[in-house]
């Protein structure tokens, strides 16, 4: 298996699923499908992506004949305009190379001369063909459009990544390098890898995919039927494929720990697994013992045996997640009991599942690794439902979109590839029109009425697994939404590890509120149908699939649902026009703004029409929901033939019933406990409008509903800590309100890194502070300064996007000149996408926003310095922010808004040194930190004791003698 293969592949993936993925390189070349006939491989490379203004700058094809290439076409472009240095720098065409180039028109024109006719093979098809049909006429390019990046998520479903480069790597082909005839060379490959990972599909499953929509235009579906037509006809089913991947886990659930008197283990004898005879010691070669790590541990252990809470920030290299997992599998196991560990993120579950705790498993050394049991678990909406897929599949009509049939059979062939996983597992983009109806809410699940349940489906059997884990791994979302449902969506688990606890608050606040969305509306209004038909018009159709006697009272009460919602979405579209007219336009250089809605806003005469707008919604909403019950007790006559349609309409009426609490909660205003706020979206047709109902105060809730319930929970981040100061996190999360003397203890753990030897960190003195006319000039000379200097690997964390595109529009084309890439976090643009093209090139640098100030990792030569060039504050119109400010005064700087951005100016410095290699300097950019009383806070809270002050002239020169290529 190659390496890039073997990156690409999603943690969890089965032997078998993986060792065919393997296999296929060397099929590539010799494996015959019956499709020998002449296909045109094409692709081209263009100024941008959209053909009404953009233009091609090089076209490059390739006639194939089965595994052979039989002929070749190249040209480069005239594109009538000049080539963006963002293209120069991704393909290295530049305008010189394009002088006596021939007219786009006419290059299209030669190309499709030659392609005569045949069949298009392209990667991301609708691109190509969006350009060549635009220059030449859809008729010159009669034949099918083949997309191999459809083909792809198909074929292969279980990799990360489904780009041309990263397929080709993976499949031995040569590495294109984002031109046109490179480009050619590495589809020839991809086009025949997908050929054979489509046949591993079967002819059953290709039989069923390509009977898909069978009125709808989809170009993958002649490929698919032909490679199926070379067996014999199989009839696919789902349920047994699902039968055949997954093995049912029957074990069966672990005691409640409120119900039995649990064990500890002594805190020596977990801080002895921290020795190299210890449990650390036969998991890493060569590991180091670190004391900061044991004495983590002796934390979490000391905690669980006296049921105690503990907060601790344990600095980069101290290696806290295996400091918390070991007392806590020993804890479990000892007492055969659930330990839950909460992450924020998926790498870090992911870190954890397919990781530390199975080598953990196999160093246990006094009982088999099968023994510890761990599973990962999230919430409904993360796992595909089976029983809709199915659904859904056979609802595609000839209306159907070709993406929409696309991911459907990528799904599928996911869920025959995969035991177990979730949606996040699934490479392909997935809109959320389509994500819901192929995942489930609690209320739409028909449980012991699926087909599917408990162990062919992804939840359940997930969820069973889980009751008899002795390590459930979790997100932030689902431990906090259980709390605010008071239990029964995870197993009874009691001790508690909260990592990167420096977003539980943010992620527990989102479980508190309130959001009535104009999407999550129009979907609602669109899945349950008005006169234009959906489900209330598909219920009367099933009803008499099902046989039922009265047939007339489901059409009554159809038509009626029918009725209401065309009158909720007329209501809607209103509503948030006249609170678009209520909240001012905001000058942050972003196309959303989130306001809060205050007492002006509230006394206007838009939001006093929006006010009489909302209140008739809410009665419509009412309505439609009560409409929805009378449908659903009409369909009770239908038994078990119309059991699915019934917890349709159910998960529907549920996700109406909570739009229409969270519109009347904002609408009101009443609730003291809340602040309110409206997100307004002012790009032309967007429809991310939404009116939110946030809980102030989170730390008083989870006092409320998550303490009362568990018996020891240890909050664990590099960064929780102001300085020393914890009290800003405690009172986040709701320790210092717990009652009790002494009822939580901080431990603060230093990092085991040397960073005195490894980074330095620097505050030019002569650039004065933001907000003044010298200083973006002074900034803009600094940065380009500190580029050259360091040859690269430079990133830029900016508080917002107006002086990041400024700048990044002086200073790239400057840079480019010095041989030296800048990219920018742009608009649209993938964030992954993005951490990819920076960790590729180790000359790159990056100008970034929010996303990048935490959990970014780039080791090495990859990222060498980071500069901030204002101090993290908070936006000062937030709603969170301008509430606070109204009812605490100015204490809420102190308690709030100063913490907040310390914390975050200590994430944004540990995005430099990851390893104990690793070498970089902080810049920062900002003289607040020397001329303000609070800048020593800032200061005193880096990892560096030696913060270094001096003119930027003199700071250019050190940098580039201690850290610079």
């Amino acid at each position: 298996m190659s390496l890039t293969l073997a990156r690409l592949l999603v943690p969890g993936t089965d032997d078998d699923v993986a060792h065919a993925y393997a296999a296929t390189s060397a099929r590539v070349a010799e494996e015959t499908f019956g499709l020998e006939e002449e296909v045109a491989l094409v692709d081209i490379e263009t100024t941008g992506f959209d053909p009404g203004r953009d233009a091609p700058i090089e076209f490059a094809a390739a006639i194939m004949r089965g595994p052979e290439i039989v002929a070749r076409f190249h040209t480069m472009v005239d594109p009538g305009r000049d080539v963006p240095l963002e293209i120069v720098q991704l393909t290295g065409i530049t305008q010189e190379a394009l002088i006596g180039a021939p007219p786009a028109e006419k290059a299209a024109l030669d190309l499709a001369e030659f392609v005569g006719g045949r069949d298009v093979v392209a990667h991301n098809a609708p691109f190509d063909r969006g350009f060549l049909e635009h220059l030449a006429g859809p008729s010159r390019f009669p034949g099918e459009w083949i997309d191999t990046l459809q083909l792809s998520l198909i074929a292969f479903p279980r990799l990360a990544s489904h780009r041309l480069r990263d397929l080709a790597e993976a499949f031995g082909a040569h590495t294109p390098s984002h031109r046109a005839q490179d480009d050619v060379e590495a589809l020839a490959t991809v086009w025949r890898a997908c050929l054979c990972g489509l046949n591993d599909l079967g002819p059953a499953l290709l039989g069923r995919l390509a009977a898909l929509a069978p009125g709808a235009k989809w170009p993958a579906r002649s490929t698919l039927a032909h490679l199926a037509a070379g067996a014999p006809a199989t009839r696919f089913d789902l349920r047994t494929a699902r039968s055949e991947r997954v093995s049912a886990e029957k074990g069966d659930a672990l005691c409640d720990a409120n119900d039995i008197e649990c064990a500890t283990p002594a805190v020596d004898q977990i801080a002895a697994e921290f020795d190299s005879g210890g449990i650390a010691g036969r998991m890493y070669a060569g590991f180091e013992a670190r004391a900061e790590q044991a004495e983590m541990a002796r934390v979490v252990t000391s905690a669980f045996a006296s049921g105690a809470y503990a907060a601790i920030e344990a600095g980069t290299g101290v290696g806290k997640s295996l400091a918390y997992l070991v007392p806590a599998v020993r804890f479990a196991l000892m007492n055969e009991v659930g330990v839950g560990i909460a992450t924020k993120t998926n790498a870090l579950m992911d870190q954890l599942i397919y990781g530390e705790l199975p080598a953990l498993a196999s160093a246990l050394g006094d009982l088999p690794a099968a023994e510890l049991r761990f599973v990962a678990l999230k919430g409904y909406e993360h796992y595909p439902c089976v029983r809709k897929l199915e659904r859904f599949a056979n609802s595609l009509d000839d209306r159907a979109a070709p993406d929409a049939i696309g991911v459907v059979a990528a799904l599928i062939a996911w869920c025959v590839q995969s035991s177990w996983g979730d949606v996040s597992a699934i490479n392909a983009h997935l809109p959320r029109e389509v994500l819901g109806e192929v995942t489930a809410s609690a209320a739409e699940c028909t449980r012991k009425h699926c087909g599917y349940f408990p162990y062919r489906c992804y939840l359940h059997g997930v969820r069973r697994r889980a009751a008899s884990a002795h390590i459930v791994v979790t997100n932030h979302a689902l431990l906090f939404r259980d709390a605010v449902a008071s239990g029964g969506i995870l197993p009874p688990i009691r001790f508690w590890v909260v990592d990167e606890a420096h977003a539980a608050e943010s992620e527990a606040r989102k479980q508190l509120s309130m959001v009535c969305s104009r999407l999550e509306l129009s979907l609602l209004f669109t899945a349950l149908g008005g006169s234009r038909g959906g489900f209330a018009e598909e219920i009367s159709k099933r009803a008499r699939r099902a046989g039922v006697a009265d047939p007339g009272a489901i059409d009554s009460a159809s038509a009626e649902l029918s009725q209401t919602i065309e009158e909720a979405a007329t209501l809607t579209a209103s509503l948030f026009e006249f609170v678009r007219d209520a909240v001012p336009a905001a000058d942050d250089g972003y196309d959303v703004v989130d306001v809060r809605i205050d007492t002006q806003i509230r006394q206007s005469p838009s939001w006093a029409a929006a006010l009489r707008v909302g209140r008739s919604l809410a009665q419509r909403l009412d309505a439609a929901v009560l409409a929805g019950r009378r449908l659903a007790l009409a369909l009770e006559e239908g038994g078990g033939a119309t059991a699915d349609a019934r917890a349709d309409l159910a998960g529907l009426l549920t996700r109406v019933a909570d739009q229409h609490i969270a519109l009347t909660t904002v609408i009101d205003g009443e609730a003291s406990e809340y602040v309110y706020h409206a997100t307004i979206d002012r790009r032309p047709a967007a429809r991310a409008d939404r009116l939110a109902a946030s809980r102030l105060d989170v730390g008083e809730a989870l006092l409320d509903d998550f303490y009362p319930r568990i018996r020891s929970v240890v909050f664990t981040s590099a960064t929780i800590a102001a300085g020393d100061d914890f009290s800003h996190f405690a009172h986040a999360v709701g320790l210092d309100r717990l009652g009790e003397e002494e009822a939580y203890r901080t431990v603060r753990l230093a990092s085991s890194y040397d960073f005195a030897r490894q980074m330095g960190a620097f505050v030019p003195t002569d650039l004065g502070e933001p907000g003044t006319p010298a200083y973006h000039e002074a900034l803009e000379r600094l940065l380009y300064s500190v580029h050259v200097a360091m040859g690269g690997s430079v990133l830029t964390l900016f508080t917002n996007r107006r002086d990041m595109d400024r700048l990044y529009r002086v200073l790239a084309p400057r840079l480019a000149e010095q041989g030296l890439s800048l990219l920018v976090q742009g608009r649209g643009v993938s964030t992954k996408r993005l951490r990819d093209e920076f960790l590729a090139d180790v000359h790159a640098s990056l100008f970034a926003t929010k996303s990048f100030w935490e959990g970014f990792d780039a080791p090495g030569e990859t990222l060498r310095c980071v500069v901030v060039p204002k101090l993290p504050f908070g936006q000062v119109g937030d709603p969170l922010t301008r509430e606070r400010e109204e009812r605490y005064g100015r204490a809420a700087w102190s308690r709030f808004y100063l913490p907040a951005a310390i914390i975050e100016l200590k994430q944004a410095a540990g995005r430099l040194i990851r390893s104990a290699s690793d070498t970089g300097c902080l810049i920062i950019a900002d003289g607040r930190v020397l001329t303000k009383s609070y800048g020593r806070e800032f200061l005193g809270a880096l990892p560096v004791a030696d913060v270094e002050r001096m003119p930027t002239a003199t700071m250019v020169a050190r940098v580039s003698e201690r850290f610079g290529r």
